[in-house]
Order: structure tokens, then sequence, then C-alpha cells
């Protein structure tokens, strides 16, 4: 068992999809002029994303177009249009002008999306990719304070002396079921993977004891530990080492789990045929937002810290990442 110490302030994460599409502008007072040299943005952009507002993708957005806004003065848009798991935000922009005013503000579960038949183009070979920004934080895999397992290799061993009885709470086809589907892989573990809904549905059934554990993002089991209400036995995210935020806490990779490493990268996506100075002008906006002390501060308070790629690593990652999903979407008999 490990005492957790979380080193910052924490929210929710994703928010849930809705059937309706909202737009909000964001207006910031005292804007820069736009630079003689600049490509990006050219006039008013709109950054079409497949969450409803108030989530952590629509929070990680309004930043981004407030930072864009900012130091450009262009006008800058969120376009909330979820509905379809991403697939239909995702059309919206496939069928725009490649001119760069109308992107794609996801993350990577579109590729989920793709892989299981949800969306029906691959995202990695129909967009131009300016930018990904692998997110880090993590998920816990996580169990009641009252269980017996102290440790991932009981839960492990439980699984194993009674096969499809111990219960993993995830959210089907989504990161969650992948995540579990890589852990069953390499530990040899048997679970019954069961739909427990978003996190405060798992939150609330792991208490209740309808489920033995659940994959859950990290930050929003923290005060369910400080009340001595839940066990996290490991994390797992797009990345071998611990999540700085619960650093007492082993990732899944360092007890010897070592292909268990999966998380969410968010990307912004254009058009096909989007010309190379303009996914340029788009990676440059990024990055200077990412370098950005007070912007670097708001996504760690969100328990969301975001990384810059460059556009050739970026594209070489989200290709990486579509054949990694499409292996385990193989494995659990999700295509």
């Amino acid at each position: 068992m490990y005492d957790i110490k979380f080193s910052g302030p924490s929210r929710s994460g994703l928010g849930a999809l809705a059937s309706f599409c909202t737009i909000v502008p964001i207006y910031v007072m005292g804007v820069t002029p736009l630079a003689a040299e600049q490509v990006w943005p050219d006039g008013t952009v709109q950054l079409i994303v497949p969450a409803s507002p108030g989530g952590g993708t629509d929070a990680a957005a309004r930043i981004m177009a407030e930072h864009f806004q900012s130091e450009t003065g262009a006008s800058v848009v969120v376009v909330n249009t979820p509905g379809g798991g991403g697939a239909v935000a995702a059309e919206q922009v496939r069928a725009a002008a490649p001119d760069g005013k109308t992107v794609l503000f996801f993350h990577t579960g579109l590729l989920s999306a793709y892989h299981t038949g949800g969306y029906h183009h691959n995202p990695a070979e129909v967009f131009g990719a300016a930018v990904l920004m692998p997110v880090g934080g993590s998920y816990a895999l996580t169990v009641n304070a009252d269980s017996p397992w102290q440790s991932v290799d009981d839960l492990v061993s439980a699984s194993k002396e009674a096969p499809n009885s111990l219960s993993l709470g995830i959210q089907m086809r989504g990161a969650t079921h992948f995540m579990a589907g890589l852990f069953e892989q390499e530990s040899d573990a048997q679970f019954r993977l069961v739909e427990a809904g978003p996190d405060a549905d798992k939150l609330v059934q792991l208490q209740g004891g309808q489920i033995a554990a659940a994959l859950i993002n990290t930050p929003g089991t923290r005060q369910y530990v400080e009340n001595g209400d839940l066990r996290v036995l490991a994390t797992i995210s797009g990345h071998p080492d611990r999540d700085p935020n619960v650093p007492d806490i082993p990732s899944l990779y360092e007890l010897g789990y070592e292909n268990v490493v999966y998380g969410l990268d968010f990307f912004i996506l254009t058009p096909a045929d989007t010309p190379d100075e303009v996914l340029a002008g788009i990676n440059d906006a990024v990055k200077n937002a990412l370098s950005d002390p007070d912007i670097v501060a708001r996504f760690d308070n969100m328990g969301m810290p975001l990384q810059w790629l460059a556009q050739d690593e970026g594209r070489e990652r989200l290709e990486r990442t579509s054949e990694l999903i499409a292996d385990v979407t193989e494995m659990l008999g999700l295509n």
C-alpha cells in the first residue's frame, strides 16, 4: 500500500459529450497587432472542439484560443461540436477549406473511434497534423480501501485464481478500455471488464462495492484517497515514469509491466492539403503558448501538463499511436 501525496490542485478530466453545438467567442482586451510576417492566423479562426463547454478538452482549447488571440490580434472562436465520439466535429473540419481557418482541437481518442468503427476515416491519413501535445498526468488503478489487495501483484494474483470474476471498471471503447487491454495482455490477468461509465460513476461503484477495481483519472481520486475510502495501486500514462503529482505511487511500467504505457495526446488537425506554411504557423503558435509560464501553470493546475512537439515528431507519434491502438483493438476484438 502506498500513501499518496498530491503536489498540486486538480480538476476533473475530459468532459462528457452531448448532442448539441455551441459557439462561444473569446474576447481578450489589449490584443497585440498582427505581425507583418505572420502566416497564421490570417483572419478569424474557428477551433472546432468535439466536447461540451466545461470539460477538460474544452478548457484546454479555450486556454490556447485566448493565447492565440492575445498574441496575434486575430479573432479566435471556440466552437463546441460534441457527438459521435468526435466524428461530427472531425467531418466538419475535413470538409472545410484548407486555409487554417477551421481546425480541429481534440485528442487521440479520435483514433480509438476510427479503429473501433465509430469514425470512418483514419485521422492519421486524412488530415494535416499541425501539432501534437502529449498530455501529462495519469490514470490510477484504484480499489476500495477495504479490499484485500495491497498491491498490483495482489490484484493480478486474485484475478488468476478466479478468472473473469474480478470486475475492472472502464469506459468501453474509450482510453481506459485500451489501458485495461494492455494490462491484461502484459500481466496475464483475467479480469471481467465492465462498463462503469465516467469517472464520477466509477467512484460511486468502487465505494459501493459494485466493482472490484477501476481505472480513474488520477486527480479525481485525490479526496477519496485522503478520506481513506480508496487505495491507488499504480498509475498508467503515456510515459514510463511516475506521475510527479503522486510521487509515492509507482507506475505499472516501473512494476515490470513495460508495455502498459498509454496516454492521450491533444492535437490540432487541419483539412488535407493545408499549406505547409500554415501548418508551421499553427505549430509555432502552440510552441509559443507552451513556452509561456502562465499558460504552463494553468495546464499544470488542471492536472494536464502539456508538451509541445515539432511537426515531424508529432506526425510520427500520431502514426505510431494509430498503429498501437489498431493492435490493441484487434486484441480486444473491437474491430
